[in-house]
């Protein structure tokens, strides 16, 4: 295995571990502690008005975007037979993680100061 694949495979395997304990708290708040009739946007706010969910979030999404982005890495790294394409490709996978990246960051800060 080539250096970049060793490093996808090692952030795919972190990440799960880090999203499963993520994705369990969030839904233990939002399914099993609250009341899933009253989780609307307004429930929502409210739990985006403290640091500590807000930071949260924005680690399940990061997690999230970084294990997708490892594991299409790797099937680029299959698929692609030759080396320009593949470079385009791992090129505008990295541009589209940066990209959703920033709108998540944006919407969880534009949310956190209302």
């Amino acid at each position: 295995m080539t250096q970049p694949r060793i490093v996808a495979f090692l952030v795919m395997r972190t990440t799960a571990v880090v999203l499963a304990v993520l994705v369990v708290g969030h839904f233990a708040v939002t399914h099993l502690v609250n009341d899933v009739a009253e989780t609307g946007s307004s429930f929502v706010m409210q739990r985006w008005s403290s640091a500590l969910w807000l930071a949260w979030d924005w680690t399940m999404l990061a997690a999230a975007l970084a294990h997708a982005g490892a594991g299409i890495w790797l099937m680029i790294d299959e698929q692609a037979p030759a080396t320009r394409p593949r470079r385009l490709y791992h090129a505008a996978l990295v541009v589209t993680i940066g990209v959703l990246l920033a709108v998540g960051t944006a919407a969880l800060t534009i949310a956190g100061t209302r």
